[in-house]
């Protein structure tokens, strides 16, 4: 019943009020935007949650991480593999149905505020006791934000204690040690919450993160997919166990670049942009459409014939007149399921050599069709070695047709 009430509320949203407790996704099923954050609803976790927005908001985000809050929700979004709503405003809020029960007033004697303003302490005991400070226009004010700190150098023991995010060495990155002193100096105030909370206080050039995506997408597209038959395409892993790529790709055999890519996922790791993980299905089959690897989700290989897969090197594809193959298949991936033309002018691949070329003049053409079909007429005046194109014990018409089909495939 609780649940049927959510949906129904959520049906109705559209620019109304939305209370809750902000919350950040550590992970997820879908890895984009639309699941980094959600609100949960007080009456029902298990249920009443939905996933938000942030991107048109001018706030620090992390005031509000964690926190009981009131959002006017706009659209909803829909992204790569989720949906959210926008929020279009947000503010603490106390109207929670669950204060929590505090031992003293926390507006009665908190630490002084850093800010040189004048601010206004308001007491608020949903999830906590907090103390919220105000500027003189009601704008939520953080007194005690770090200051961007340099721990280079310092080194905070042999132990495996986490510490926090600190910035280190022109970089952003979590800290373990066996504590906040170092030569009697407190740097506990230095760390930070999160990597992101730490950049932006720190001014880090951020997109280093976007940069290394999209190199990598580069490195898997274009003229790195490009193919003539599926032969020339292979599916390989990508890294979303580290948040970069996604699960599959379908490049081009010759032309990957793992070195390359290894590199990149490498510097994603050092810099610590790993964000969503995703879980994979098994490796698909890589399938050129339009001279583009692409992935197909049916497992077994294509069973269309070698106009469209291709031969390995060593081998030409040649259409046999008894060996009935598809021209062309496509994957329904929805099913898993291969579905092919009903023909047989799909080749087949047979090793390369000089079988037919009778009058050996290094070339197989009219010449040599017109010496095999005079064999086949005068087969006591003419003997013709290799005229048994097809290796079935006799000299024929069929003889003359794979002849014919070697000559066209060329």
């Amino acid at each position: 019943m609780r649940f049927l009430l959510f949906i129904i509320t959520l049906s109705s949203i559209y620019g109304t009020s939305f209370f809750g407790y902000l919350k950040e996704a550590e992970t997820s099923f879908c890895m984009d935007e639309c699941s980094q954050y959600y609100i949960e609803t007080e009456v029902d976790p298990d249920f009443g949650s939905i996933n938000v927005i942030l991107d048109n908001l001018n706030v620090d985000i992390y005031m509000y991480l964690n926190r009981f809050i009131e959002v006017e929700l706009g659209e909803e979004i829909s992204c790569i593999e989720c949906s959210a709503y926008e929020i279009d405003s947000i503010k603490l809020s106390n109207e929670c149905q669950y204060p929590v029960d505090c031992f003293v007033d926390p507006c009665l004697a908190p630490p002084p505020c850093e800010l040189n303003t004048p601010v206004d302490c308001f007491s608020n005991y949903c999830g906590g006791c907090y103390a919220d400070f105000y500027d003189m226009e009601d704008n939520l004010v953080d007194c005690y934000s770090n200051d961007c700190v340099d721990l280079s150098g310092l080194f905070f023991g042999l132990c495996d204690m986490y510490l926090g995010v600190g910035y280190m060495d022109g970089y952003c990155q979590h800290v373990s040690g066996c504590g906040w002193d170092v030569d009697g100096v407190d740097y506990s105030g230095a760390f930070f919450e999160t990597i992101d909370q730490c950049e932006n206080i720190c001014n880090i050039n951020s997109d280093v993160c976007e940069d290394i995506e999209y190199d990598y997408d580069q490195l898997h597209s274009g003229d790195y997919a490009t193919c003539e038959f599926d032969n020339d395409c292979m599916a390989v892993w990508g890294h979303c166990d580290v948040g970069l790529g996604g699960c599959h790709y379908s490049v081009n055999e010759d032309a990957y670049l793992e070195e390359e890519i290894n590199t990149l996922v490498d510097l994603w790791i050092q810099e610590d942009c790993m964000t969503w993980v995703c879980d994979c299905a098994a490796e698909p089959y890589a399938q050129c459409i339009d001279g583009t690897c692409t992935s197909a989700y049916c497992m077994e290989e294509n069973p269309a014939g070698c106009f469209q897969t291709g031969c390995d090197e060593g081998y030409e594809c040649v259409a046999l007149p008894n060996d009935c193959v598809a021209s062309y298949c496509w994957c329904d991936g929805f099913y898993g399921n291969w579905y092919c033309t009903e023909d047989c002018g799909g080749g087949t691949c047979v090793p390369i050599s000089n079988s037919g070329d009778f009058n050996n003049d290094d070339s197989i053409n009219i010449l040599d069709v017109i010496i095999l079909v005079n064999h086949i007429l005068s087969p006591d005046t003419l003997e013709l070695e290799g005229a048994d194109m097809n290796n079935d014990g006799m000299v024929n018409i069929l003889d003359i047709i794979v002849l014919i089909n070697i000559i066209l495939s060329r």
